[in-house]
């Protein structure tokens, strides 16, 4: 026991004085928590009435003239100034007024604009609309005249129809709340992409970490066979002991570096309000919290273990590639299931890889971020997990034996497999 505390000691400082872990780990989550604390204090620090007279100076209706050769408008809407739109007898004086700027552009109504429907548009610029063009003013001027002043229906004809989209599907995510915002997150939510992606971006953290881990681990133990520097380490503690303390040590790490990327999204959801312009009353639950920190830890207890055993049989680091990509397919495939399946997260498929123990660490945090998760089933997809972490640590304890790390043979899935298996 205290040589395997002292190689988990061993590599932790090591881990730690690693610049490029500290700032993956807690530099890159801090870093983005101040950025956006200090968008939210900007935003929190000005009234409300000061951002909407920000807003107003920013958008300047400008002063447009118009020539009505069909005698169509003889008033304006009540939501057109007089200044804003100013009706000129012919072209002459309406270019005058555009050279002496009076006016930045003006239209022309020809005669036979009822029957054509054509209106010209005369602007200095190459590109009006490119350049703030307005047309919607002297087109709502329009509407108001041709249907007798009529300002309700003019509005109507302008916006005939409110269309308000309804997803009738019965899958997790569509609950909205009584303003038609959606209260859970998932791909039916379509009123804000951050609450829509959220369920990829948190299995994105765990499934990131889990494979980093393990590959650095794969990697660090095939280099220290390749290295012959494992001949050393036998002669200070035993293959299980060695297992054990790289195993835990990374755990850690990993551990750590999940609790700071989710600490960091719970706490931007937090603070986040009407800055993300989440729905009130939204947030994210704390459970989601503890079970994307246990399904890490069990997820990466089975997949580290697994390429620590796979490190454990491939003498070359030049190997380390190939055998990555063997040992990690389920959970690469599983990753890609969890995409797929987001649309329909509680299919007979999505719960049943779910709580398969391969597929757990990421199908089911996928699912507990949608929501309407029943809590025997993470509890059931734990529990395998734990079962098949045990297994498996028992299983590659059998690889850690000296004549396996002494070896040189080259890596193969079918010995792989044999030694593991006990065959």
């Amino acid at each position: 026991m205290r040589k395997t505390l002292e190689i988990i000691r061993y590599e932790l400082v090591t881990a730690f004085g690693r610049k490029s872990y500290l700032f993956i780990a807690f530099g890159v989550p801090v870093l983005a928590v101040i950025i956006f604390a200090g968008f939210y204090l900007i935003k929190a620090s000005k009234p409300t009435d000061q951002l909407t007279q920000e807003v107003e100076e920013n958008f300047q209706i400008e002063t447009e003239g118009f020539i009505d050769y069909a005698g169509i408008v003889t008033s304006l809407p009540e939501h057109v100034p007089d200044e804003v739109l100013i009706p000129f007898a012919n072209q002459d004086s309406a270019k005058m007024a555009l050279e002496n700027g009076e006016i930045t552009a003006y239209y022309i109504i020809p005669a036979d604009y009822v029957e054509s429907g054509n209106l010209i548009y005369v602007h200095p610029k190459l590109n009006p609309i490119a350049e703030g063009g307005q047309n919607w003013v002297m087109t709502s001027t329009l509407y108001y005249n041709l249907l007798d002043q009529n300002f309700e229906l003019a509005s109507t004809v302008w916006s005939p129809a409110n269309l308000v989209p309804t997803n009738l599907s019965n899958i997790a995510g569509t609950d909205r709340t009584s303003t038609g915002e959606c209260s859970s997150p998932g791909f039916t939510c379509e009123s804000n992409e951050l609450i829509q992606l959220l369920p990829i971006l948190i299995v994105a953290i765990i499934y990131v970490s889990i494979v980093t881990g393990g590959s650095y681990l794969l990697r660090l133990v095939s280099s220290e066979k390749d290295s012959r520097v494992m001949e050393l380490l036998i002669l200070s503690a035993s293959p299980r002991q060695l297992l054990n303390g790289k195993v835990i040590s990374y755990c850690i790490l990993g551990f750590l570096q999940v609790l700071a990327w989710l600490g960091a999204i719970f706490l931007v959801f937090e603070i986040g309000g009407t800055t993300l312009n989440l729905p009130p009353g939204f947030s994210l639950p704390l459970s989601l919290l503890i079970w994307g920190l246990v399904f890490f830890l069990l997820g990466y207890a089975v997949y580290a273990t697994i390429m620590a055993g796979a490190g454990a049989l491939t003498p070359k680091v030049s190997q380390y590639t190939s055998v990555y990509f063997v040992v990690s397919a389920p959970l690469m495939i599983s990753y890609f299931f969890s995409i797929m399946l987001a649309m329909r997260p509680h299919s007979p498929l999505a719960v049943g890889l779910s709580i398969f123990p391969l597929s757990a660490p990421v199908m089911m945090i996928t699912r507990l971020t949608i929501g309407n998760v029943p809590v025997w089933q993470p509890l059931m997809a734990a529990g395998l997990t734990i079962l098949m972490a045990i297994l498996i640590m028992r299983a590659v304890a059998r690889m850690f034996r000296a004549q396996i790390l002494l070896s040189g043979q080259p890596f193969s899935l079918q010995r792989y497999l044999k030694i593991l298996m006990n065959i």
